[in-house]
């Protein structure tokens, strides 16, 4: 099917050149071949609607070609408009060099047949062949040339076209992995949390009540994070930058639910705060989560944990540490592997170690807000 636009401009530039052609080509050279060269120039026409196509091309050459054959006049007929639209087309939309070879040719042919026609001749018409084929191939240049800059302007948008794939393509994935990342860390937390607190409850029965609120009351807060992570997949854009957003206002809720599980969290606070922004404060929050869901992982029975904020110069310090059993440095966990993505976005560092006397020990720098 023709595209459209080119309907449009076979009927635009077809009825006005057609309708002319048909009189000149009637005035000029009568009886059969007038109709001869109506007809060609009728097949040139329709082939317009599918400029954009090989065979299009071919065939208004092979019109003007009929035309050539018919008389020499054929050149002052408004249809020969036809011929350098259709090389602009074919350079464009196809190979570079065939429209030029056949416009050249067909220029040469034109102006030697226009020069040495018999009608020509008598009405003392005839130009110079060279200047005829010398102007011909100007406008068969100029049309191809315009031709391959329409090739290059397509080119162009169709690099942009790419490009914004690839960048809405990689946008996407990794709006996927900051999503994962936040459904990790929510769910990690709670069920680490939910699987101490039912640890203990086999131990004291006798604390059943408050150790069945703990898990109740960490169980809401992760379904309420759980809801804020997938809402912002279906908000839109701007009701998703107003989804609210745990911070540093949010870690003595953190540290109380932790400590409720059973892991005694100290908290020291070092220095003069300073403004983080939204997005660091929230890589600060998922920082201490994690590691905390670490050391109730890993820690064991007894252990203590500390969580240091210091506000240096540089920007915020943050170091989580535990005094468990924990030899080794669990650094191939999909949360570890996220607590890095996280503080890299920001433009913070993260080291995760080991303790001079065991334990586990995150040290993450994040930068101030400039």
């Amino acid at each position: 099917m023709p595209r459209r636009a080119d309907l449009v401009l076979a009927f635009v530039a077809g009825v006005p050149l057609f309708a002319l052609s048909v009189v000149v080509a009637v005035l000029s050279v009568p009886g059969v071949r007038a109709g001869l060269l109506v007809g060609a120039c009728l097949v040139a026409h329709a082939a317009v609607a599918y400029r954009r196509d090989t065979w299009a091309f071919f065939v208004v050459a092979a019109a003007f070609g009929v035309q050539v054959a018919v008389t020499g006049l054929f050149l002052v007929l408004p249809s020969a408009a036809l011929f350098p639209l259709a090389v602009y087309s074919r350079a464009a939309y196809g190979r570079r060099y065939p429209p030029l070879i056949v416009g050249l040719a067909g220029a040469g042919v034109a102006a030697a047949r226009f020069a040495t026609d018999s009608s020509v001749a008598a009405a003392d018409l005839g130009p110079n062949p060279w200047l005829l084929f010398g102007l011909l191939a100007a406008v068969v240049v100029a049309a191809w040339g315009f031709g391959l800059y329409r090739r290059t302007q397509l080119a162009y948008i169709d690099l942009l076209r790419e490009r914004a794939r690839d960048a809405a393509a990689r946008a996407t994935a990794a709006e996927r992995a900051r999503i994962a990342r936040e459904m990790h860390d929510v769910v990690a937390h709670a069920l680490a949390v939910i699987v101490a607190q039912a640890r203990g409850g086999r131990f004291a029965p006798a604390r059943a009540q408050e150790i069945l609120a703990t898990i109740e009351d960490t169980g809401r807060t992760a379904l309420t994070d759980m809801r804020a992570a997938v809402g912002v997949l279906r908000a839109a854009p701007e009701e998703a930058q107003r989804q609210p957003l745990p911070g540093l206002a949010d870690l003595p809720g953190l540290l109380e639910r932790t400590r409720s599980a059973g892991l005694p969290v100290a908290e020291i606070v070092r220095g003069t705060a300073r403004p983080l922004g939204p997005g660091t404060e929230l890589v600060a929050y998922r920082v201490v989560q994690e590691a905390l869901t670490n050391t109730l992982k890993h820690a064991g029975p007894g252990a203590g944990g500390t969580v240091l904020l210091e506000w240096a110069e540089d920007g915020l310090h943050l170091t989580v540490s535990d005094d468990g059993r924990s030899t080794s440095v669990a650094g191939t966990g999909n949360g570890l592997a996220g607590m890095r993505e996280r503080v890299g976005a920001v433009g913070g560092a993260v080291e995760v170690r080991t303790g001079e006397a065991g334990g586990f020990v995150v040290e993450a720098r994040l930068p101030y807000r400039t």
